[in-house]
């Protein structure tokens, strides 16, 4: 914290063990006088107080026999016999039963006359509204008197104020004592006379010094002008009521000085700080200055028939106010305080007139029978609390239009402009935004918004004007720096000038810090409003809130706008860097594609190796004896024919048997020789260019070489199209149709589906042909669907498959230029859909590579 803040005073010593023995004072006072006061519960007591002179006070509470009629009388007699002193009335009246009817003997001046009042018990209830009160006053009095000296010992109205709260602690404590034993009856006249005094004093000094503030000994010297007769003629009961009605008139006159005082200032005052120090007083003075001061001018006018006592109600609220005001410094925290004490005084005053009017009303319609119900207070109830929020809102709006003039709901304000500041990306447009709220909330004269740091200083945004250093050395997180602010509220003099230059440099009249993780990083200012009002407590925290938002506003934009300055260097290396990571991916995933496929491609030929040669070997293996029976039959039968027509009848029929057993030979070779023709077609070993092929016959070519595995079990459906020739490598293709049929046909499981389905379909299809192979097999779990492509994988047990069935089949059809596609459902079969163009565009050199 700068220096030139003020810390808590140090008092001198002496000004110190003067406020230690004042206090001291007063406390054996009050000790005292509680001892004695206290000693009035539970007895009976005529139902009005009595002085030490026998004069009848005006004092009394609600519920009390006495009337105002007997206030400021002599009691001469009681009960007919005469009475000499106070405790001797007292004692006659305790004496008799409480409810008593008593006839006592009144004199007022020259005249004498009776009245009848009946006793009563004095209760605890009566103890704490009389003397508690008094008690409470002179603490609140004295405290604030001595607060104030203690804090401010060297400022005239610091002694003034101690002057106005001794006095008058000292009539309040001693009229705990006033009305019996009445040990303090002279200290209590002194107070009482001296009071108005000090109060004229005060008046003459607060809000700031009067013209005639040098003259205020002229009101101590009427004060002791009436202290003297006061004293020597204390027990004389007629000057004693006029002095005392004087007293009262010059305290009711000062109240009413001082009341004036502090309209005119407001009015006429040119100085914030006063007008806004009066303000804090306005609730202490209606409820703790201007009843009282009624209530002295009311009794003083009237002679004393008004009870004085109930100023003590109230009065102490005057105390703290005025202490409060002449010691706080912080105008927007006591404007907040006044606010809330309105609040509450509204509301408990609004709920309280409901409740009378409601028993008015119901006693009205319905005599004694709600009104008087045990129910009404619960239902009452009830319906305060469904009514208390909106009844809150209305009595806050009256206060902040009527009290303070403001006429925006801050909330509604704040939630509107914080969701743009939110989104908003430019500072510029946020410090627009920021203008735009706070001139139409709080019309002012300049709204600036300044933005940076402590080190190098705050800037406005969207202008050119920069914060003073004088302003940022005042400057803290949470402290609302204005062109009003007294000298007292900084340690050095001089400082407050400083604060208001450097503000007036920047047009504004109040600037609140921008906080952001408890760090300064910008200022906030706004002008003096058109309307020439003072800013409240409530504009103070509307500017707070916004500023707070946009300070993470501004945060946001300021992160934005180096983002993207850092975008805007780093685009063309981060575009150089994608471009050698997107070659450098694409060499890796060509030389992973190539690899993979290069394995496919090895098991492929492999496997094909390994067929041609074994249909090499069949068919060298078979071809020699089926050539040679083929070869040797036809010789045979003629041989047979020649023997049988040159043989008899009977060896005929012999002849015949052996040339059937001959045919029986030479459709066995045929067969033999047509099993050979369907392996070499489909290997195709000899050939090494892509030809016209009809798919269906390579269908039925791999159905008849599977036949072991679906005959007796599995019934084909074939449903082939009207399809045109199909260019491409006929051995590869066949081994397609024969990893699909193959799979096809171990999908129909022996014990499942003894009966099963296998429905192959050609159909031509835009510029190709459409092979379709379903079975009513088990089935591919989802999860499994997505890898059935991949090199190795499978869904059969071990030593069931390689898993490379489908990836080969998917790596010939995609060198085809084709698709193949799989659909299943777990038990409801599998369909998979090879699509092939008619015409091919790749040689065979790249199909033979793996279609790349």
């Amino acid at each position: 914290m700068p220096e030139d803040f003020p810390t808590t005073p140090r008092a001198p010593a002496a000004v110190r063990l003067g406020a230690i023995a004042i206090g001291l004072v007063a406390v054996v006072l009050a000790t005292r006088c509680t001892i004695t006061s206290a000693a009035w519960v539970g007895r009976v007591f005529p139902g009005f107080l009595l002085l030490d002179n026998r004069v009848v006070a005006s004092a009394s509470l609600a519920g009390w026999s006495g009337s105002r009629d007997l206030y400021q009388q002599e009691v001469v007699a009681i009960d007919g016999q005469p009475v000499s002193s106070t405790p001797e009335a007292y004692a006659r009246v305790a004496a008799l039963p409480e409810g008593t009817p008593i006839r006592y003997r009144l004199r007022s001046g020259d005249q004498e006359h009776d009245v009848v009042v009946r006793s009563q018990r004095f209760g605890l209830r009566d103890w704490f509204l009389l003397f508690g009160a008094y008690l409470l006053n002179c603490a609140v009095y004295l405290a604030s008197g001595l607060v104030v000296w203690v804090l401010r010992p060297r400022a005239p109205l610091g002694r003034a104020l101690l002057a106005f709260g001794t006095t008058g602690a000292l009539w309040m404590i001693t009229a705990a004592d006033l009305y019996g034993p009445g040990t303090f009856f002279r200290l209590h006249v002194i107070g009482e006379a001296f009071f108005p005094a000090a109060g004229l004093h005060l008046a003459l000094l607060f809000p700031q010094p009067h013209r005639f503030a040098r003259l205020a000994w002229v009101g101590y010297a009427v004060s002791l002008a009436l202290l003297i007769p006061y004293e020597l003629l204390l027990y004389h009961p007629v000057p004693y009521t006029l002095i005392h009605n004087l007293t009262m008139l010059y305290l009711g006159l000062a109240g009413l000085f001082f009341g004036t005082r502090l309209v005119l200032e407001y009015l006429r005052g040119r100085s914030p700080l006063v007008r806004q120090q009066i303000r804090v007083m306005t609730l202490g003075t209606l409820l703790g200055f201007a009843i009282p001061s009624v209530t002295f001018l009311a009794s003083a006018v009237t002679g004393g028939s008004v009870p004085v006592n109930t100023a003590a109600f109230t009065g102490f609220l005057f105390a703290l106010g005025l202490a409060y005001a002449v010691v706080k410094h912080d105008l927007f925290e006591i404007d907040a305080m006044v606010k809330r004490g309105a609040y509450y005084l509204l509301l408990t005053g609004a709920v309280g007139a409901a409740y009378m009017g409601a028993i008015v009303l119901f006693n009205l319609a319905l005599p004694g029978a709600i009104a008087t119900s045990p129910a009404f207070p619960v239902l009452f109830t009830l319906a305060v609390l469904v009514l208390f929020n909106p009844l809150r809102t209305f009595l806050q709006g009256v206060v902040d239009r009527v009290f303070f003039r403001t006429r925006y709901d801050s909330a509604r304000v704040l939630e509107a402009v914080g969701a743009e500041l939110a989104s908003a990306l430019s500072r510029e447009h946020i410090a627009r935004m920021v203008r735009d709220c706070v001139e139409g909330a709080i019309p002012n004269g300049r709204t600036r918004l300044l933005f940076g740091d402590v080190t190098n200083g705050f800037r406005e945004v969207g202008g050119d004007a920069t914060a003073p250093p004088a302003l940022l050395r005042f400057l803290l997180p949470g402290r609302v720096l204005t062109a009003f602010d007294s000298a007292e509220r900084y340690a050095d003099p001089s400082a407050a000038e400083k604060v208001r230059g450097a503000l007036t440099a920047l047009e504004a009249e109040v600037a609140v810090p921008l906080v952001l993780r408890g760090e300064l990083v910008g200022l906030l200012t706004a002008g003096p409003k058109r309307s020439g009002l003072f800013y409240t407590a409530g504009d103070a925290d509307f500017l707070r809130a916004l500023g707070n938002q946009a300070a993470i506003a501004l945060q946001n934009a300021a992160s934005y706008e180096a983002l993207v300055a850092l975008n805007a260097t780093l685009e063309e290396r981060v575009r150089e860097r994608t471009a050698q990571l997107a070659a450098s991916n694409d060499d890796l995933a060509t030389a992973l594609g190539d690899l993979r496929q290069a394995q496919v491609q090895l098991v492929q030929s492999e496997k094909m190796a390994s067929l041609g040669r074994l249909v090499a070997g069949v068919a060298h293996e078979i071809n020699n004896p089926v050539s040679f029976i083929s070869t040797s039959v036809a010789p045979l039968r003629r041989r047979i024919e020649r023997i049988a027509a040159a043989a008899p009848a009977e060896l005929r029929q012999a002849l015949d048997e052996a040339d059937e057993i001959v045919g029986i030979m030479a459709r066995g070779a045929e067969r033999t020789a047509a099993i050979v023709q369907d392996l070499r077609s489909f290997s195709r070993l000899g050939e090494a260019t892509r030809k016209p092929v009809d798919l269906c016959d390579g269908i039925d070519t791999s159905l008849r070489l599977l036949e072991s595995r679906w005959r007796d079990r599995i019934t084909v459906h074939r449903d082939y199209g009207e399809v045109p020739l199909v260019e491409c490598d006929p051995g590869q293709v066949n081994q397609v149709f024969m990893n699909v049929l193959a799979n096809a046909c171990d999908a129909v499981v022996d014990g499942r589906n003894v009966w099963g389905n296998i429905w192959i379909s050609t159909r031509p299809e835009g510029d190709g042909v459409e092979v379709t192979i379903r079975d009513d097999g088990t089935g591919i779990a989802p999860d499994a669907l997505g890898h059935i492509f991949d090199p190795f994988f499978t869904t059969k047990d071990v030593g069931g498959g390689t898993g490379l069935g489908l990836a080969i089949s998917h790596g010939i059809v995609t060198a085809h230029g084709g698709r193949i596609a799989v659909e299943s459902t777990p038990g409801h079969g599998t369909t998979v859909r090879i699509w092939l163009p008619v015409a091919q565009s790749k040689s065979l050199d790249s199909v033979a590579s793996g279609g790349r």
